[in-house]
């Protein structure tokens, strides 16, 4: 597919052919679903896509625990110089606190996470162009949030927090399917990393259900603001059956992904005629 758009593309601009201000793909959607799978896969198919793209990261990169941490607080605190980073994490701060998470420890481990995850995307953007491709991001941050909320009135909705940092130069990823797939596959990890695995047997059905349908109401929710906004990044959906292989799915989500830059980059285009 690329290969047949490059050879179609003068040799003058076939190196700019799908580069838009797209910064980062986000994939989101139900733990064990196939999220790093595929956003490892896609960024080999981007990468091999060469000057048709650019350069293409993975966030995070493979770090020890040690090295994770480190490199984790050395992104945060220069950001807390920045008068608008810091109102941001205030912001989360209190939807967090306001929407009741299980313990005090619950809500700061994830003030912590968000705080890190909003100081990548803020140091990636002043860097040179890249595309940055993330399997955990915003989207599952504040899924994580909701699945644990005690109260679901706040001051501020996620949507609101969301577009304070910023989506025109985001592609969000959901790969969605059905629960009982996403909870065998995730049964067959041993990492403990996901709190679907933490959780108490008992809890097992009813919390598999409440993540499934805020997941849906989430995309929904952000399909729809992204549909009355302008400009406002782009949201693609990606079915995973049962039987679909990882490379299949991946396959789906780079084409989604094509199209979703080459749409901005039409759209950037137009506005620069007006």
């Amino acid at each position: 597919m690329v290969h047949d758009l490059a050879a179609c593309l003068p040799q003058r601009v076939e190196a700019w052919a799908f580069r838009t201000d797209i910064r980062f793909v986000e994939f989101f959607g139900l733990p064990g679903i196939g999220k790093t799978t595929a956003s490892s896969r896609l960024a080999d198919s981007l990468r091999r896509c060469g000057p048709l793209i650019g350069e293409v990261k993975v966030a995070w990169g493979r770090r020890t625990f040690i090295g994770r941490q480190i490199n984790r607080v050395g992104i945060v605190v220069p950001r807390l110089m920045d008068r608008r980073f810091r109102s941001v994490i205030v912001r989360i701060a209190r939807f967090v606190i306001q929407s009741g998470q299980e313990s005090i420890l619950d809500a700061v481990r994830v003030i912590w996470n968000f705080s890190v995850l909003v100081a990548f995307i803020e140091n990636e953007r002043s860097k040179s162009h890249s595309i940055v491709v993330m399997d955990q991001g915003l989207l599952q941050g504040f899924w994580s949030i909701l699945l644990k909320s005690k109260r679901r009135t706040t001051s501020e909705t996620w949507l609101e927090i969301l577009s304070a940092i910023g989506i025109d130069d985001m592609v969000f990823v959901h790969l969605q399917g059905e629960m009982g797939l996403a909870r065998d596959r995730l049964l067959t990890r041993d990492d403990r990393s996901s709190r679907m695995q933490r959780a108490s047997p008992g809890s097992g059905p009813d919390l598999w259900s409440a993540a499934d349908c805020a997941c849906r109401e989430m995309a929904a929710d952000l399909g729809r603001e992204m549909r009355a906004q302008d400009h406002a990044g782009a949201l693609a959906m990606i079915d995973v059956e049962r039987l679909a292989t990882p490379e299949v799915v991946a396959e789906r989500a780079f084409e989604k992904v094509l199209a979703c830059l080459d749409r901005h980059r039409l759209s950037e285009l137009a506005d620069q005629r007006v």
